[in-house]
């Protein structure tokens, strides 16, 4: 079986999808979209197109609610030592769910920026042939939230406080509906001119079920009721037997589209990308492309991360996905942009580097 195919029409012809968030406190203007709507030479000047598609995601609202699925409280970040995770302690209610549809679509920022940095491009370098994929994450509805709030006059719980998994996992259920067609609704009356919303995006990494939680049949219903909408599910696993095996024909179950994460930027004992590559090759999944910058995140082999990042490159080639398998990219939130205006020369050069690999030229040094 192939990787998932990139410039698929029924996908709008994704071929590269970044993700854009992380900390609410950070919002991504016109500027910072230019840096990866296009690739920029040293003045700063765009010379082609780069990133198709954009997929939007926060850890936390607006308002503080969280709208990730868990939380580390252990020491070490990304599985190293001391990592323990535990559900969100503060999961979002309704009022954050619409805090953060308004924030992305607010002026001047995420959904009207992108949009303002297409047009900038579009005066330099003309039209691209097809609108920029948008792609907007559910929020997860997490299970300590028992008082997330009324939606067609029915409180909804969705924990097992006063009431079986069942019931539970439908009030999730109801709300998932809601902000997606909330979403739907607000892109609509926006008339961007070069937006496409694709669809949607799960980011809790693996699908989990017991005794008080239920992503199995949450998952099998959001996938029918996206396909109803004519838009896409997305999902981005972490390199594991269990996401292996939840990999094999998902999209006859859960999602659209799938990309497999390698984790070798951020597990020290793992050996390369080839396996990630090969389990995601068998499944009809893509590859996600994971990179930082020196100062955002900490883990024990952080002073390798070039270096491993040049496996994922040289991945690219060896293993076929920088040509045959549609990309999705983690580099952080904002990495492209910090590398190409900060002053180390040796990790500006992966600015171009990562062009080069977008645009298919990319080659083994």
């Amino acid at each position: 079986m192939p990787y998932f195919q990139p410039n698929q029409e029924a996908f709008n012809f994704l071929k590269h999808m970044i993700l854009v968030g992380g900390n609410v406190d950070n919002p991504w203007g016109k500027d910072d979209f230019l840096h990866y709507v296009t690739h920029l030479d040293k003045q700063g000047k765009s010379d082609d197109w780069m990133f198709d598609s954009f997929a939007f995601w926060h850890f936390k609202s607006p308002k503080g609610g969280y709208l990730y699925s868990d939380v580390n409280i252990g020491t070490t970040k990304n599985g190293e030592g001391n990592f323990y995770a535990v559900p969100a302690p503060n999961p979002g209610n309704l009022a954050d769910w619409e805090a953060i549809i308004d924030w992305y679509f607010m002026p001047d920022v995420f959904a009207d920026a992108l949009n303002q940095a297409i047009n900038a491009g579009i005066e330099t370098l003309g039209s691209p042939k097809h609108k920029r994929n948008l792609i907007i994450t559910i929020p997860y509805p997490g299970p300590l939230q028992s008082k997330f709030g009324t939606i067609d006059g029915a409180p909804l719980n969705f924990s097992v406080q006063g009431q079986n998994l069942q019931h539970a996992t439908e009030a999730r259920l109801v709300a998932c509906k809601w902000f997606i067609n909330r979403v739907i609704e607000r892109f609509s009356q926006q008339n961007y001119e070069h937006l496409h919303l694709l669809g949607f995006y799960w980011t809790f990494e693996t699908i989990h079920r017991s005794w008080d939680i239920d992503d199995h049949w949450l998952l099998k219903e959001l996938y029918q009721y996206i396909e109803q909408q004519g838009k896409k599910f997305f999902w981005i696993p972490f390199y594991s037997s269990y996401n292996i095996h939840q990999l094999d024909n998902y999209q006859d179950y859960y999602f659209h589209s799938a990309f497999l994460q390698p984790n070798y930027m951020f597990y020290k004992d793992f050996t390369g990308v080839k396996d990630a590559a090969k389990a995601a090759e068998e499944r009809n999944a893509g590859v996600e492309m994971e990179f930082y910058t020196a100062n955002n995140e900490s883990m024990a082999e952080k002073e390798e991360r070039l270096k491993r990042f040049d496996c994922y490159l040289e991945g690219g080639i060896l293993h076929k996905y920088m040509k045959e398998s549609a990309i999705a990219w983690f580099d952080g939130g904002k990495a492209l942009y910090r590398i190409y205006h900060g002053s180390d020369e040796k990790e500006r050069e992966y600015y171009d580097k990562i062009y080069q690999f977008v645009n298919g030229s990319y080659t083994l040094s």
